[in-house]
């Protein structure tokens, strides 16, 4: 069920490379010939969601790759890592969105050309709130940080295009500072959503547990095994799209060790086939 919901997302991101692209370089060409500062910064922060994306299709590659001789653990916290990198890009786009929009900000001036270049604001702002919408479904399914920052991503690029649309659409009623005054706004939306990923990432890093509710559904699932006297000390990490554990148990002292084995066994196909994230639980037994 994961898996399957993983290389969904896969196509996804790897289809929104190809939109990013396309769409950008169309902001791009409108912005360069009426001179509009919103869109051609609203272009630049498009072909950076495409390299967003980018990240995110590799990441999400990476994350599935088996155990070898030198990660014992797994790949699992490389779509955590792409995710903290492509928040760092976007900082860094964002502060020179800032800075070309300040710079027009003092020398306000009208665009040459402004209806073909709110049609391209409003056509990008359509495009991305619709490829966002269909991310949303499969970011329910898939919990995955680094998908999730892309879908959030997609969605911002949707509301910093419309932004760009107002910036261009007050210009041309006379308002010819609200172009750069947009652009400074679209910076805005960049460090926002920054901020939110660098915070998220930085929680998985730590091995911070994102999922609560499964602290409670472990032990009730651990208690239901017969044999099972008391399950406390319940430790769970996330792992990018996965998550890491263990637990202790007090059983029978008269218990044999090749029935101990045989509970921690039912105990750990139980665990992992009612909760998909589990990819690890380590079981530790202790006299009642």
């Amino acid at each position: 069920m994961v898996y399957s919901s993983l290389d969904k997302s896969e196509k996804i991101a790897k289809k929104s490379i190809l939109v990013f692209i396309f769409t950008g370089f169309a902001e791009f060409l409108l912005g360069t010939i009426s001179g509009s500062v919103a869109l051609i910064s609203d272009s630049i922060h498009t072909f950076t969601d495409a390299l967003v994306s980018a990240i995110t299709f590799f990441g999400l590659k990476f994350s599935r790759r088996l155990p070898d001789g030198k990660f014992h653990f797994g790949y699992y916290k490389v779509e955590a890592f792409s995710a903290g990198i492509s928040a760092l890009v976007m900082i860094a786009v964002g502060l020179a969105i800032v800075y070309i929009a300040y710079l027009k900000l003092l020398n306000p001036a009208p665009l040459t050309v402004y209806i073909p270049t709110m049609i391209v604001a409003i056509l990008a702002t359509a495009i991305f709130w619709v490829m966002g919408f269909i991310k949303i479904r499969t970011s329910r399914i898939v919990s995955s940080n680094a998908f999730k920052f892309d879908t959030y991503n997609t969605l911002k690029s949707g509301f910093s295009s419309l932004t760009a649309f107002f910036g261009v659409f007050l210009s041309y009623l006379g308002f010819h500072q609200f172009d750069a005054l947009a652009g400074i706004i679209i910076g805005g939306f960049i460090f926002t959503i920054a901020y939110i990923t660098t915070k998220e990432v930085s929680l998985i890093l730590l091995d911070a547990c994102r999922h609560p509710e499964f602290f409670g559904k472990i032990k009730e699932i651990a208690k239901s095994v017969r044999g099972v006297v008391d399950v406390y000390d319940v430790r769970l990490r996330s792992v990018g799209l996965f998550v890491m554990g263990e637990i202790t148990i007090k059983v029978d002292g008269k218990m044999s060790v090749e029935d101990l084995n045989k509970i921690t066994k039912e105990i750990r196909e139980k665990i992992k086939s009612q909760i998909a994230n589990i990819v690890r639980i380590t079981i530790q037994a202790e006299i009642a």
